[in-house]
């Protein structure tokens, strides 16, 4: 059996098209007083986001491997998806935004092991 390489892993699952997701959270310092996000949603390929009230279905948000790491560079592993640390995206009202990057439904706990080397993540 053939070990594959960081760089082939990434080919293999942009080469197969598997589905993965981007979501996002928005916390404002109001929302944070109360326990919540301002507002949360999914990411397109091309970088805008919907919140979740306007998402029908999120299969329409599915993006191959390379695309969403444009959009997410996770640093954290929360068990089933990967996290980004929130940064402030507008300065003027404090709103931080963090992404999280989600591994295609089903992923065993295999690849997705792979997957968390790969990212590099803690």
């Amino acid at each position: 059996m053939a070990i594959m390489t960081d760089n082939k892993w990434k080919d293999h699952y942009h080469k197969r098209n598997v589905p993965f997701h981007v979501t996002y959270d928005i916390v404002t310092p109001e929302s944070a007083e109360n326990g919540d996000t301002a507002e949360n949603g999914f990411v397109h390929g091309n970088g805008m986001r919907d919140p979740i009230e306007r998402v029908d279905n999120a299969d329409d948000y599915a993006m191959d491997l390379r695309t969403a790491l444009r959009h997410c560079q996770p640093q954290w592993d929360s068990g089933r998806w990967f996290d980004q640390e929130g940064q402030v995206e507008n300065y003027s009202t404090n709103e931080h935004v963090s992404y999280s990057l989600h591994p295609p439904r089903g992923v065993t706990p295999s690849s997705y092991a792979r997957l968390r080397r790969l990212l590099g993540v803690r």
